[in-house]
């Protein structure tokens, strides 16, 4: 007897979790806080994200993105770029509302 349910297939485009659209108010924040530039988040899946930023935007290959809306902050790394897209991947996620690790402690000035 074989099983009628098919094999699960891969996401497309190799992703391992399935991206939403969305359009996001966002903030890509580095260098310790130092440095912020706004952007809109467009498509987000629970490893990444897409956004976009103005033109001449460079940013540098660790930040963090903070989801103004939902008071999330992702450390996240830039796997991809095409200005003014950039392609991040999460490397964790922090409710700004919740505890933070200290070296993230600057992020609290960003929390409404």
């Amino acid at each position: 007897m074989s099983d009628s349910n098919p094999p699960e297939l891969p996401p497309i485009e190799g992703r391992r979790a399935p991206r939403k659209r969305v359009i996001l108010g966002a903030k890509i924040i580095y260098n310790d806080g130092t440095y912020s530039l706004d952007c809109r988040i467009r498509d987000m899946s629970d490893t990444g994200a897409r956004v976009v930023l103005s033109a001449s935007s460079i940013i540098p290959a660790r930040v963090v993105l903070l989801d103004v809306r939902n008071s999330i902050a992702y450390e996240a790394e830039v796997v991809w770029m095409k200005s003014p897209e950039f392609g991040l991947r999460f490397l964790s996620k922090h409710l700004l509302r919740g505890q933070l690790p200290p070296q993230l402690m600057y992020l609290k000035a960003y929390a409404s």
